[in-house]
């Protein structure tokens, strides 16, 4: 029943996944692209939805914009970042989409529905991170030390007293202490 009702979780799984799917969606979108640089010019010219000179800088540069934070959304590289570009990229495509719906599409899902899907994904990425199965891990200077209390009762007050001999710590011996630290209940009563 836990796979059915299952409220916690990792997230880092599900954050894998969504990376894996939306950056390999830009990486090979823009790969596309960039093989026909000059067709893809001529296909954001003649939208006319902005003027010839800025057309031709944004047909020339997105192919490489969508391969690059593609490829660091694949990764899981400066994902906060990279998220946010998507997530611009994205709020483009919608625009783009959502004024050049073709007429024999009017009883299918539309087009720009599915970049609305990626515009969530690239939001949730954003606000939660990449998850532990990313480049970021390394990059990331928050990690702090946590004391975690297993088995222990909710209503009761715990008092622990260290042992004669042990003098009071001091910063080396914290800086030095590791990541994460269990107590079981059994120790802190003897």
């Amino acid at each position: 029943m836990g796979l059915l009702f299952k409220a916690k979780g990792s997230s880092s799984f599900g954050l894998l996944l969504i990376r894996l799917s939306i950056g390999s969606i830009f990486l090979f979108a823009g790969a596309k692209k960039a093989m026909d640089v000059e067709g893809f010019i001529l296909y954001v010219k003649s939208l006319e939805l902005m003027p010839a000179n800025l057309a031709f800088i944004s047909g020339f540069i997105l192919p490489f914009a969508e391969m690059l934070f593609g490829a660091l959304f694949l990764i899981g590289f400066f994902t906060p970042l990279t998220s946010l570009a998507l997530s611009f990229m994205t709020v483009g495509f919608i625009g783009v989409t959502a004024v050049n719906t073709p007429e024999n599409q009017l009883y299918t899902i539309p087009v720009y529905a599915f970049y609305i899907v990626i515009l969530a994904c690239t939001l949730t990425t954003l606000f939660s991170g990449a998850g532990i199965i990313s480049l970021d891990v390394f990059l990331d200077k928050k990690k702090g030390r946590e004391i975690t209390v297993t088995d222990a009762p909710k209503t009761e007050n715990v008092q622990v007293q260290a042992p004669q001999g042990i003098q009071d710590a001091v910063f080396e011996d914290v800086k030095n202490a590791p990541e994460k630290i269990e107590i079981n209940e059994t120790e802190i009563r003897n």
